[in-house]
C-alpha cells in the first residue's frame, strides 16, 4: 500500500465522514471549476437541446426550466434555437447533482454557483498576480547584474 503524504492524508480524513452523494457533488463542482482551463472551444455553443438533454441525463423541459432560473444561458442560432456549449453541459450536470443528489433547492444552487464563480475569479486573480510577481523577480535579477 503506497504511503500518503500529509495533504493526501488530510484529504482522505475529510472525505471519510461524507456520503458518496456528497463526494459526487464535490467532484462535479471541481470539474465545473476546472472547466475554465479547457480550450477556447469549450464555451462554443454547439449542442441542440435534445443532445444536451441526453448528455446531462434530464428532460428538455427541465433544461428550459434551469434556463429560466438563470442556471445556464445557452447561445442561440440565427433561427433562435438554443445551442448549448460543453461548458453549459458541465454546469447543468453540476446543477443536476446539486438538486437531485444533494437535495438543494433553486436558491441553494444559485448560492453554490455564485460561490464557485467567485472562487474561479479569485483563482484567475491569483494566477495573474503570480505571473506579475515572476516578471518582477526576473527583472530584479536582471537589473542586479552578474557582479552582485
Amino acid at each position: 500500500m503506497p504511503r500518503m503524504n500529509r495533504d493526501e492524508s488530510e484529504l482522505a480524513q475529510a472525505f471519510a465522514g461524507i456520503s458518496e452523494e456528497m463526494r459526487q457533488a464535490c467532484d462535479a463542482l471541481c470539474r465545473l471549476l476546472d472547466s475554465s482551463v479547457h480550450d477556447p472551444d469549450h464555451g462554443e455553443p454547439r449542442y441542440v437541446i435534445s443532445v444536451a438533454s441526453r448528455m446531462v441525463g434530464i428532460e428538455a423541459h427541465r433544461l428550459r426550466h434551469y434556463e429560466r432560473l438563470g442556471f445556464v444561458r445557452p447561445g442561440r442560432s440565427g433561427g433562435n434555437t438554443r445551442l448549448y456549449s460543453q461548458e453549459d453541459v458541465d454546469q447543468l450536470c453540476c446543477v443536476k447533482t446539486l438538486m437531485n443528489d444533494l437535495g438543494l433547492n433553486a436558491a441553494g444552487v444559485q448560492f453554490a454557483l455564485a460561490l464557485m464563480q467567485r472562487m474561479s475569479d479569485m483563482q484567475q486573480e491569483v494566477a495573474g498576480m503570480s505571473r506579475r510577481l515572476s516578471r518582477l523577480e526576473k527583472r530584479g535579477r536582471m537589473s542586479e547584474g552578474p557582479g552582485v
